[in-house]
């Protein structure tokens, strides 16, 4: 694998210089659901929006499966990357909808979505940025995060680098077979939720478990109740009310912001290694 370009990557952390954007545009923001200012991708945007010093250039979508992605350049800095922005699943269909398409979204080897990405013109985006000099950053959460590795197995050529928050896996020849370099993957300490749901695998990169404020109490006491949930026997009866709160629990850590800081804080996690990231839950 060729070596990381530290134009972009932290020296002192191997963190990506821009992870603590990328989450804020990957991630949903619902203190800031009705501002028409918020950078997440899970708001709706129109193409000349401004976002946190970005454009949003276009918006991909394709109402057959519900993709939406948006690509953003940055407002009077030409030189820095531009990126595409994938929706993660929570939004991808009305709530009727979403039932129909859960195997195929949580099925690890199924590419749907990756065909749309291709099909609505976000591929073809990407590799317009190529062609002018300047190629984009690929990010995305969760079901986004999927189909961000996707893409950066088959067009590899085309991206700088791949930025993953809490993603789901793609399917294991994917994952082997890839030859995208330069990718992030990052994952809230304790969060299950997305390993819950595929049990996939991972294109080789950069690992990062990272937290608020890493192992204290409160982490602690949400292990205890992520634990009880699952306990059979005389803990049955509660066992149904632990799991709704263990769910809840997660959820928050799937989609909670913890990048909130440019520089890497000391309750922070980090794997710093390139290599296939290990099946079992962190």
């Amino acid at each position: 694998m060729e070596e990381i370009k530290l134009e972009f990557v932290d020296r002192a952390t191997g963190r990506h210089l821009l992870d603590y954007a990328y989450e804020k545009f990957a991630k949903p923001q619902l203190q800031d659901t009705f501002n028409p200012s918020n950078p997440s991708i899970y708001i709706r945007h129109q193409a000349g929006q401004m976002l946190h010093g970005y454009v949003v250039e276009k918006v991909f979508e394709d109402t057959r499966t519900g993709f939406y992605a948006e690509g953003r350049y940055c407002l009077g800095y030409v030189s820095i990357t531009p990126i595409l922005v994938i929706r993660g699943y929570g939004s991808w269909y009305p709530f009727d909808r979403v039932l129909e398409d859960t195997p195929d979204v949580f099925v690890a080897r199924f590419q749907r979505q990756l065909k749309a990405a291709e099909t609505s013109g976000a591929v073809g985006w990407i590799k317009e940025q190529f062609e002018s000099g300047n190629p984009a950053d690929v990010i995305g959460e969760s079901l986004g995060g999927k189909v961000a590795q996707q893409i950066a197995a088959k067009y590899s050529n085309y991206i700088r680098s791949t930025v993953t928050f809490n993603s789901l896996g793609v399917s294991e020849k994917l994952a082997q077979n890839s030859t995208a370099t330069n990718v992030f993957h990052y994952f809230t300490l304790g969060e299950r939720y997305a390993f819950w749901a595929n049990r996939g695998d991972y294109i080789p990169g950069t690992i990062f478990v990272v937290s608020k404020n890493g192992r204290n109490w409160r982490y602690k006491l949400e292990e205890w109740i992520v634990k009880i949930s699952r306990f059979e026997g005389k803990f049955r009866k509660k066992r149904f009310f632990a799991a709704i709160l263990a769910q809840l629990l997660l959820l928050n850590r799937h989609n909670a912001i913890v990048l909130n800081k440019k520089k890497a804080s000391s309750s922070s996690d980090r794997s710093n290694s390139i290599a296939k990231f290990p099946k079992q839950p962190i």
